[in-house]
Order: structure tokens, then C-alpha cells, then sequence
């Protein structure tokens, strides 16, 4: 029984921690990509994520694009915040 209640434990835990990614990578997104973004596109930079010719077309193409923007603007990420802003990317535009 006390076995079973650490299983539950942990698996509510863990569960609970894909809104918590989400949320940050959402912030990281919002601090370090829109600039950017609305500057590319002279205006709202989320079209790149819905355009009919966006670079992404797949979560590995997604985590490819993360990791070079975070490459190009510096942002010094951890893989845990790119892992994040990829989490809130997927959910928010792209779901994979």
C-alpha cells in the first residue's frame, strides 16, 4: 500500500510538471524571441509559426529551429529552458 502511495506520488509530481515547462519556456519565449521575430516580419513575429512555408514541419525540425535561434541570439539557454520554450512552442502553435 505505502508503495502505491509513492507511485501516486511521484506520478502526479511528474505530471504536474509539463504546464510548469510550458509556462516558463513561454516566458523565456516571450523575453528572448518575439523582438526578434516582429523584427523579421516587420510586425507580429508568431506568423513565422503559422505561415504556409514555415521552416517547421516536424518536433525534430522544431527542437533543430530552438536550438539555432538560441544559438544566434545568444540567449545562453540551459537545455532544460530550451526544452521548455520547445514544450511551449509545440503546444501554443504547432502541436506535434
Amino acid at each position: 500500500m505505502r508503495l502505491i502511495s509513492h507511485l501516486l506520488i511521484l506520478f502526479v509530481f511528474f505530471t504536474s510538471l509539463n504546464p510548469v515547462l510550458a509556462e516558463s519556456g513561454e516566458t523565456l519565449h516571450e523575453t528572448s524571441c518575439v523582438e526578434c521575430h516582429s523584427l523579421m516580419t516587420g510586425g507580429d513575429g508568431s506568423v513565422l509559426y503559422s505561415r504556409e512555408d514555415r521552416l517547421v514541419q516536424s518536433m525534430a525540425g522544431l527542437e533543430k529551429q530552438v536550438m539555432r535561434c538560441s544559438d544566434g541570439a545568444q540567449t545562453g539557454w540551459s537545455d532544460s529552458q530550451i526544452k521548455s520554450v520547445i514544450g511551449f512552442l509545440n503546444q501554443a502553435h504547432y502541436n506535434f
